[in-house]
């Protein structure tokens, strides 16, 4: 492989060829001889790359350095397009005439001038020192005690919206929680749904015909999330309920069939003594 000694200028490149040996693909071919892939294969018409055979000769593009005049070329566009001079395009093709340039034809072009990176000068200012420490001064007499500051007033407890939807990610409860301790004098009035306690003495009946009392549920009755309830609330026209979860009320639903949240409704709903145990804000009715 090699440069036939054809001149520069008005002409074709100096030619390259390579002979393919055992072993060659193009891909290796190609990167050996620092050329692209698909020049290699266009500029031997290859249509069957798997085909490459032994001793083949296969034509390369010229060699860097070298640039082929265009349609509408002249020195000045050369060499600005490619970074020189004209002068220094005139010098490195000293048998090319400016004004003749030729369609096809190819130019070297000049070495690209290497530039040494100017050292950073080292800043004459020293740098600054850090500041010293403050040193506490020493005390006289034992401090005196801040005083406390005083606290923030409660905000004022906002009655509950109108129950979106139950969040799933609220955390489940080791264990159910104790009944509450009736007063002296009061009559028991927690009663059982399997082991779902609920507040039967203490319900009270809101506008809208919404029943609200309190719970204490477990997991096993009425799932994760109803179990961290602490109040439920039952619609006896339609048969509905919703529970008081984290303080939120979920969405009116009609339980399932035998359930306990289906036994507390209608259990509820027929329990006509109104009592005045619950003041927590209800749901909306449906």
């Amino acid at each position: 492989m090699g440069f036939s000694p054809m001149a520069f200028g008005q002409g074709a490149p100096p030619a390259r060829s390579v002979r393919v040996v055992q072993g060659d693909t193009l891909e290796a071919i190609a990167a050996r001889n620092g050329v692209s892939l698909q020049e290699l294969i266009r500029l031997n018409k290859i249509t069957k790359p798997e085909e490459l055979q032994i001793g083949q000769q296969l034509k390369l593009p010229p060699a860097k350095g070298l640039v082929q005049v265009r349609a509408g070329d002249t020195m000045a566009a050369l060499a600005a397009r490619h970074g020189t001079t004209t002068a220094e395009l005139q010098k490195a093709n000293p048998g090319v005439k400016p004004d003749q340039l030729k369609v096809g034809a190819w130019l070297k072009l000049p070495p690209t001038p290497t530039t040494t990176p100017a050292k950073a000068k080292p800043s004459a200012k020293p740098p600054a020192k850090p500041p010293a420490k403050a040193v506490a001064p020493a005390a006289t007499g034992p401090a005196k005690a801040a005083k406390p500051a005083a606290p923030a007033p409660a905000p004022a407890q906002a009655p509950a919206p109108t129950p979106p939807a139950v969040q799933a990610s609220a955390a489940v409860p080791s264990s159910p929680p104790s009944p509450l301790a009736p007063k002296p004098g009061d009559p028991v009035r927690w009663k059982f749904f399997g082991n779902t306690l609920v507040d039967w003495g203490g319900w009270k009946l809101h506008p809208g015909g919404v029943r609200v009392t309190l719970v204490q549920p477990t997991q096993a009755e009425v799932g994760p999330i109803r179990s961290q309830a602490s109040a439920v609330a039952v619609h006896c026209r339609s048969l509905r309920q919703a529970w008081l979860i984290n303080g939120v009320w979920e969405p009116w639903g009609v339980p399932e069939g035998r359930s306990v949240g289906q036994q507390i409704v209608l259990d509820l709903c027929a329990n006509v003594k109104d009592t005045t145990g619950s003041s927590i804000p209800p749901p909306s009715a449906p």
